[in-house]
């Protein structure tokens, strides 16, 4: 699916829950939270790819790419 592991800030490939690092651990975790988390659909992950796709350059590409937990240069 050519998406980050479990252990990145977006690791659900299911939904669009954010992780959060704990320094003391030195590991990405999911709290638990109150508000409604929204499912991830094909829509999405159209969206997630063009906006990578027409990134200016790599460290803006680079960003996109950790904040959407894919690993889209093959794609």
């Amino acid at each position: 699916m050519n998406i980050t592991g479990h252990n990145s800030y977006s690791g659900c490939r299911f939904c669009n829950i954010e992780g959060v690092y704990s320094q003391q651990h030195r590991h990405i975790y999911f709290p638990p939270t109150r508000r409604k988390i929204t499912k991830k659909n094909h829509s999405d992950w159209l969206s997630h790819i063009q906006e990578i796709e027409v990134a200016i350059n790599n460290k803006e590409k680079g960003e996109l790419i950790r904040k959407y937990g894919k690993y889209l240069l093959f794609y």
